[in-house]
């Protein structure tokens, strides 16, 4: 049985915005990818870092 994760929203909607250019982010080939994905990305990134601390 798989469980659901439910993010704060605020988390959510960097997950969304980002999701479409994370292989390109995660690669480091931000060339055509939007600044908003990419604060997407960073945002969402420390937020998880944060969670594990």
């Amino acid at each position: 049985m798989s469980a659901i994760i439910k993010y704060p929203e605020e988390i959510q909607k960097c997950l969304d915005i980002y999701e479409p250019y994370a292989i390109q982010i995660y690669e480091g080939k931000l060339e055509g990818v939007p600044q908003e994905a990419i604060d997407a990305y960073n945002k969402a990134k420390k937020w998880f870092w944060e969670q594990e601390q």
